[in-house]
Order: structure tokens, then C-alpha cells, then sequence
């Protein structure tokens, strides 16, 4: 079958059947391997196809082109780091402003294991082509530092421009942690200097 046109969408067919699902689950492991192995730059549907054990005809079946299988897995990237950060947020037994910082960014840093490489190569890919994935994460912390909470760090209740504020600040320096990798600050400073902002808003 001839390769489809990457110029077609990169909108991916969500799979009904347990059977599908699998073969999905196949592509998206597939992919992971390429990406852990090679990076971006070797990383086609017939390798993806080839690695998964599929046809390239069942492959885009459920996916036109890469873009899409990358796109689809970071969707999944970013709904389990909203998950980690959401409870890293809303953890009462955290008492303290920087133990709070420490446990929202390791959530986001600190969760990958020994494929890190391969889900920070998805991260990167999602936020260099912009978009709003992190948009449900985003509106989430807001409305966390927007509201009262009876205990734990963060407990009052900020103004809605300081919590916006201060999310998308958290925002953009967790994206920079992810873009920059080993290169980064360390992990610990990095939450020394966000409790250091958050201490001007609360």
C-alpha cells in the first residue's frame, strides 16, 4: 500500500474493540521503542508498522500519518502528568509551601523511569507545535489556588489574576524543564526559586 500524504490530517481513529485497542497499544509501544532508540529523526509509519508486528495498511487504519501517533501519545503523556500534578496539589498531608513546589514538579520530571527519554521526545514534539494540551491542566490549577482549602500548603484562596499568574508561570517553567532535559537546573533549585515566587503571591 502506497504511503499516505503527510499533508493529510493527523487525527487518530479511536479504537471500539478490545481487539483494536490492543493493536493500538502495539503501535503506541512500537513507537516508544523507535523514539527510546533513534529519536525523531528515523521515526516513519513502515518502522513503526515493522517494530508493532502490524500491516502498515492496519496502522493507518487508526492513524494517517506519525504526527498523529505522536500527537495521540502525548494526549496520554499529558493526562497522566495532569493526573500526578493534581494529586501532588491536592495532597493534605503536604504541609508546606515547598514541599508542595517539590512533589508538583517531580510529578511532571520524575515519573518516567527508564524510557524518560522516549516520553520527553513526545513532550517535546507536542509542545514545539504549540496547541492547548496543557489547557485542562492549566484551568485545573487555577481553579486549586482559586478556592479555600480547610489544610495543607496553598490553603487561602488567591485572586483569580494571581492564580493565573502563577499557573502559567509554573507552566512555563515545567516546559522548560522538559525541553532542556540533563541541561536544566537542578531539580531542587528549581523548586527553591518557584517557592520564592509563590512567597510573593500568598
Amino acid at each position: 500500500m502506497a504511503k499516505k500524504s503527510e499533508k493529510q490530517g493527523t487525527s487518530a481513529r479511536q479504537p471500539r474493540q478490545d481487539r483494536s485497542r490492543h493493536k493500538v497499544e502495539l503501535i503506541f509501544e512500537a513507537t516508544i521503542r523507535l523514539l527510546e532508540k533513534g529519536g525523531l529523526d528515523g521515526l516513519t509509519t513502515n518502522a513503526i508498522a515493522l517494530s508493532a508486528g502490524v500491516s502498515i495498511g492496519t496502522l493507518y487504519q487508526f492513524f494517517p500519518n506519525k504526527e498523529a501517533i505522536l500527537g495521540s501519545l502525548a494526549d496520554r503523556e499529558i493526562a497522566a502528568m495532569s493526573d500526578r500534578v493534581t494529586e501532588a496539589m491536592e495532597n493534605v498531608t503536604i504541609a508546606s509551601t515547598q514541599a508542595r513546589i517539590e512533589a508538583v514538579v517531580h510529578a511532571v520530571l520524575e515519573s518516567y523511569g527508564a524510557r524518560r527519554a522516549a516520553h520527553r521526545l513526545v513532550m517535546e514534539y507536542s509542545l514545539e507545535r504549540g496547541g492547548n494540551r496543557l489547557s485542562p491542566l492549566l484551568t485545573k490549577i487555577i481553579g486549586h489556588l482559586s478556592r479555600e482549602r480547610g489544610a495543607g500548603a496553598f490553603r487561602h484562596a488567591m485572586g483569580q489574576a494571581d492564580a493565573f499568574v502563577l499557573a502559567h508561570a509554573f507552566a512555563g517553567v515545567l516546559r522548560a524543564m522538559i525541553r532542556q532535559g540533563r541541561d536544566a537546573p537542578p531539580q531542587k533549585e528549581v523548586a527553591n526559586a518557584l517557592a520564592r515566587l509563590v512567597s510573593g503571591l500568598i
